[in-house]
């Protein structure tokens, strides 16, 4: 995907984090009529690489 190793950690839940987390596009696509673009972990990750490495100062850059 992008070529770049992220060191990550896996330790005991902070203070805070929330025990579970849920993402759905389900509200959305119910109420809106709005459709993902991209449904694939994968092609997700690759297409926001793609655009960061293009524009890595955000929309103003």
């Amino acid at each position: 995907m992008t070529g770049k190793k992220v060191p990550y950690r896996i330790g005991p839940r902070r203070l805070g984090d929330p025990a579970v987390l849920v993402a759905s596009v389900g509200k959305a696509m119910a109420e809106l009529g709005w459709r993902p673009r991209y449904t694939e972990l994968e092609d997700i990750i690759t297409t926001a690489w793609q655009w960061h490495r293009r524009k890595p100062r955000g929309f103003n850059g």
